[in-house]
């Protein structure tokens, strides 16, 4: 598989936004392998959602105050860009000039 062929989580402000909409309003919807990677990056945000379940993250998310979750979206989005670039730089062939 080239790595043109794999699939790397990008994500914008707004994606983070509308999952967690999601969540609040349906706690057992079907997340994508993205969607389940912020839920895990989360737990980076705030320990007490490591291996939460759903509905607790969905309650969590709906006490959020506006600017607390303006917070939350801000810095999960740069964990999302950085775990892209590890993701990226993982499954990307090293250049044959860089193995001597």
């Amino acid at each position: 598989m080239s790595p043109a062929d794999l699939k790397c989580p990008v994500v914008n402000e707004m994606d983070i936004v509308d999952m967690f909409t999601r969540l609040i309003f349906d706690p057992e919807s079907k997340l994508d392998d993205t969607e389940a990677l912020i839920i895990e990056l989360l737990g980076q945000v705030d320990s007490s959602l490591v291996a939460a379940p759903r509905r607790d993250i969905s309650e969590y998310l709906r006490s959020m105050e506006v600017d607390e979750m303006i917070r939350v979206v801000k810095t999960l989005k740069p964990l999302m860009e950085q775990h892209t670039r590890v993701f990226t730089s993982k499954s990307s062939p090293k250049h044959p000039s860089l193995s001597h």
